[in-house]
């Protein structure tokens, strides 16, 4: 679904733009760019954790080495939240299903995919459950890496029935792991579970909630520290004012688009949803003139702070 079709005050696309719009941002039959990652991710940890257990490479060293594999599971995890990774909603949910297995999270595609909808239906509002990735600044890495704790602990308190049907569904999943992490430990594994998952797997969810979650949304408050997006500011809610409620990273492309893997262009994410993630540049390049008449939040290059342009102060060709 488009969050901007269904918005208050959605974006206007021309009648020229519409049937090149739809195909860029509808799931193809399988996202081949995103299979060929969740195969990087599940084989570089295989592989990985194989050469460390035969004694190949250091555990220090596999401890990176599967950060540098686990790194790309969120474009792979989170275009199947959005069921952008295959059009066949089973195959996109096995797809998700499969990565996340992969890393060794104890929660399940579903149980992850609640609490990201509630932060899209939310947006930057009193209910958006992402606020928690935003605090004091001793307190983000902490935040960051327990982002997979915090979305369960998020929809065991909810009152929505479909937080708690989701929740039926993880909580066995979530012993069976926990079991398995248990009988290994007590089998004299502990410090290879440490070395080759725990830690990898902690660090790599931190690097993606700073990359992902955090730098898309951030804010400078009244006395000009980060802050998360709020409503009461010039920007608002995503409901309030649609194309300034998340940025967009204006600069160094070639380098920040495969490192944030396309988030960079978070915006187009947040407008048109199920537009798999490596589209998000063309998205833009197609939109840029109509994007450009609204209010945009851009952060320029490597800088943190946004600045708002109010509609049509970057229009194409504004002085």
């Amino acid at each position: 679904m488009s969050s901007n079709a269904s918005a208050r005050y959605p974006v206007k696309v021309p009648p020229e733009k519409q049937a090149e719009l739809y195909r860029l941002t509808n799931p193809p039959k399988v996202a081949w760019p995103t299979v060929m990652l969740l195969i990087w991710v599940a084989g570089g940890v295989i592989a990985v954790d194989a050469a460390a257990l035969r004694g190949i490479i250091p555990l220090w060293g596999a401890t990176i080495l599967n950060i540098v594999a686990m790194y790309p599971f969120f474009h792979v995890m989170h275009d199947a939240f959005h069921r952008a990774a295959s059009s066949n909603v089973k195959l996109n949910d096995w797809i998700g299903r499969i990565v996340l297995f992969a890393i060794g999270s104890h929660a399940t595609l579903e149980a992850s995919r609640y609490g990201h909808m509630m932060h899209h239906r939310f947006t930057n509002g009193p209910e958006d459950p992402d606020h928690y990735f935003h605090g004091s600044w001793w307190t983000l890495p902490f935040r960051w890496m327990t982002i997979d704790y915090y979305y369960v602990w998020y929809n065991l308190q909810s009152k929505d029935p479909r937080a708690w049907k989701v929740m039926k569904g993880t909580l066995p999943y979530t012993i069976a792991t926990t079991a398995a992490v248990v009988a290994l430990f007590s089998m004299g594994y502990g410090w290879e579970l440490l070395m080759l998952w725990y830690l990898p797997n902690r660090l790599t969810w931190g690097l993606i909630c700073c990359v992902f979650l955090w730098l898309p949304h951030l804010d400078g408050d009244e006395n000009g520290e980060l802050a998360h997006i709020r409503v009461g500011t010039a920007s608002a809610s995503s409901g309030d004012n649609l194309t300034a409620g998340t940025t967009m990273r204006l600069g160094f492309e070639r380098i920040l688009a495969p490192l944030m893997q396309w988030h960079n262009y978070h915006l187009i994410h947040h407008l048109w949803p199920t537009t798999p993630s490596y589209n998000h540049a063309k998205v833009w390049k197609l939109m840029e003139p109509e994007l450009r008449e609204r209010d945009l939040r851009i952060q320029k290059d490597f800088s943190l702070v946004p600045t708002l342009h109010i509609g049509g102060s970057t229009a194409v060709g504004a002085q």
